[in-house]
């Protein structure tokens, strides 16, 4: 592994777990074993760490949303279980203090972050929910767009600091009540 790549996976280990306000150029150094001269000629500042770490994360969940949806052994449900089980072991892995540092400390990331989701959700949910139709699972007479919007409106919940304080739970239990809600509604058979 070279020295770039190094960085990158110590520096998102740490900062997911701890959020990267609380995580020191000086402590990536010391645990990387390099000096800060080696650490700044990939990286000219935290920010740009920070930025390269949310770009291989979105590569990451892309990659294995891509896996998932073009396996031909799973059928919608066994996709959808897959995505959810991915999504939740993902949050389960971030930090609420990561997601806070994103959104106050650097808005543009957070931002560009956003509107990567906005893609994703476009691209690989679509796929998912156009499969769930195509097997009669999920309803044909609702517009896609709508089923869209609505998704991604809901799973801004489980990443924004306020919903996590307002509803005093964590983001993977917010994720999984309202992927609960959304797939199953709140109307009793």
């Amino acid at each position: 592994m070279n020295v770039r790549s190094r960085v990158l996976h110590v520096a998102k280990q740490k900062f997911l777990k701890y959020g990267f306000y609380k995580v020191s150029m000086d402590s990536l150094v010391k645990e990387l074993r390099t000096s800060k001269s080696s650490l700044y000629n990939h990286f000219s500042s935290k920010e740009e760490l920070v930025g390269a770490v949310m770009e291989s994360l979105n590569n990451e969940i892309n990659t294995r949303l891509e896996e998932i949806l073009i396996d031909d052994g799973l059928s919608f449900k066994g996709k959808l279980a897959a995505i959810s089980d991915y999504t939740r072991n993902l949050l389960l892995s971030v930090s609420e203090e990561f997601l806070k540092d994103l959104e106050i400390n650097t808005p543009d990331i957070w931002d560009s972050y956003q509107e990567k989701r906005i893609e994703r959700i476009n691209k690989y949910y679509r796929r998912l929910f156009e499969i769930g139709i195509e097997e009669g699972i999920l309803r044909s007479d609702v517009d896609l767009d709508i089923i869209i919007a609505l998704y991604f409106n809901l799973m801004e919940l489980p990443l924004k600091n306020k919903y996590v304080e307002l509803l005093n739970m964590s983001n993977q239990d917010i994720y999984e009540n309202v992927t609960e809600v959304f797939l199953k509604g709140i109307m009793v058979n």
